[in-house]
């Protein structure tokens, strides 16, 4: 009898113990971004996980970019980040140095993840004091989008390849620019009676001093300058070495000088350059590659991509790539770390890279990319892929966010055309030393 009932016994504990596994309840993860374009491809990825990981539900939260990072930095002091969310650089120095992100170096070795299979300098700038805090999940690069109808109503051949920029006439680059920029009686500013008060088309839109990452810092690279910092967390400001000032002054005489863009007031007030560009009001915009899916889906007119002109030292673009990073404080990083591992791996990227809305990280799914967006376009979209060949150091420092609001401040006036870009960088490197200490 007593061995029935030991028996029995072992059974219902059995049971018991089944019973409350099958009952445990789903983990909750919160998953945050802030692109509707890449939406559907997120959804997609996000579906397969939870189809392979039944005990963890994911709610994606989608707020815009703007509200994005408002929610993320109050949500540091209220401890209500998301378990996983999209981070980017000009961010992740101030949300790292506050202790917000989870260093992911233990999952990575203790899960052997083969980082070898990214972009390494992606990989580099997701890193703070030898930790690594994201995986890129894609990267972006900078062209030149251009309405073929305004160069075929203007008369003029599409930019080649080859085109160029320098600071002492603006070389082909301006030229092509001035042909661009029309005035209500067809005339353009190249031409005897053009009226530069009541233009309808400029050349390019876009330029303005927070367009850091399209524009400027491009322009800097290009002209033989360092960049903002001598280093990444660096304490020495460099944008005042004379090549980086010359490179500032010549995208801030586009507007000012050349007359070929929008003034920052009439680009602020009216629209944004992106949307004057779909408004047909500007003929060519300096674009991340980010941008495709809404010119696809926006744009009436033909157009396509060109490269950044090339400088004096060449053609530089700023590349970057997104990463998802980790809450500190989330109450389940096991779970956390296999949603972003997952996110960030093969199989997720390719599922992501076969909707054709942003280039994989995993340089082996380029060809997936593409074929997805071969019926898509632009015709040239390799000249993005082209402009990974030589690119910038973005500047990463724990106090970015305060040293990008001085820079923003002093360069929009002068290209407004209050005052020069030397006088603009004397008064950012007066303003910016508290916080490079």
């Amino acid at each position: 009898m007593k061995k029935v009932t030991s028996i029995f016994t072992v059974i219902l504990i059995t049971l018991v113990l089944f019973s409350t596994v099958w009952a445990a309840p789903k983990v909750n993860l919160r998953y945050a971004l802030w692109d509707t374009n890449q939406l559907p491809a997120m959804e997609a990825s996000i579906k397969e996980f939870m189809k392979q990981n039944p005990n963890i539900e994911v709610t994606i939260e989608l707020t815009e970019w703007n509200d994005y990072w408002t929610k993320m930095t109050t949500g540091v002091a209220a401890r209500t980040l998301p378990d996983v969310f999209w981070g980017h650089l000009a961010y992740f120095s101030g949300l790292v140095s506050k202790g917000a992100l989870l260093d992911l170096t233990p999952y990575i070795q203790k899960d052997k993840l083969d980082l070898s299979i990214y972009y390494q300098s992606l990989l580099e700038n997701w890193k703070y004091q030898g930790k690594q805090y994201g995986i890129p999940k894609d990267w972006d690069t900078i062209c030149i989008m251009y309405n073929k109808d305004a160069f075929d109503q203007a008369g003029i051949p599409y930019p080649s390849a080859d085109w160029s920029w320098n600071p002492r006439n603006g070389g082909e680059f301006v030229q092509v620019l001035q042909k661009l920029t029309i005035d209500q009686n067809g005339k353009n500013c190249t031409e005897k009676g053009f009226d530069k008060n009541k233009i309808v088309q400029y050349g390019i839109g876009g330029l303005a001093a927070s367009e850091m990452q399209t524009g400027w810092l491009n322009f800097v690279w290009m002209n033989g300058g360092h960049g903002v910092l001598d280093q990444p967390y660096g304490n020495k400001f460099v944008l005042d070495d004379p090549k980086s000032v010359e490179g500032m002054q010549f995208y801030a005489d586009l507007v000012s000088k050349y007359g070929v863009a929008p003034t920052p007031e009439l680009q602020g007030t009216s629209a944004s350059g992106w949307e004057l560009f779909v408004a047909g009001r500007v003929a060519t915009i300096p674009v991340g590659s980010w941008q495709l899916s809404a010119a696809r889906d926006n744009l009436t007119f033909n157009w396509d991509v060109i490269p950044l002109p090339k400088g004096p030292a060449g053609r530089y673009s700023c590349f970057n790539g997104l990463a998802h990073n980790i809450y500190a404080r989330t109450k389940h990083p096991e779970e956390a770390w296999k949603l972003a591992k997952w996110m960030d791996g093969y199989e997720s990227q390719k599922i992501i890279s076969e909707y054709g809305v942003v280039f994989p990280a995993i340089s082996s799914l380029i060809d997936v990319y593409l074929e997805a967006t071969k019926e898509k376009g632009p015709d040239n979209i390799e000249y993005f892929i082209d402009a990974t060949a030589q690119t910038g150091q973005w500047p990463m420092h724990v106090n970015w966010a305060q040293i990008f609001d001085i820079i923003q401040r002093e360069y929009e006036l002068a290209i407004a055309g209050e005052y020069s870009a030397k006088e603009a960088v004397e008064l950012i490197k007066d303003q910016v030393g508290s916080f490079l200490r």
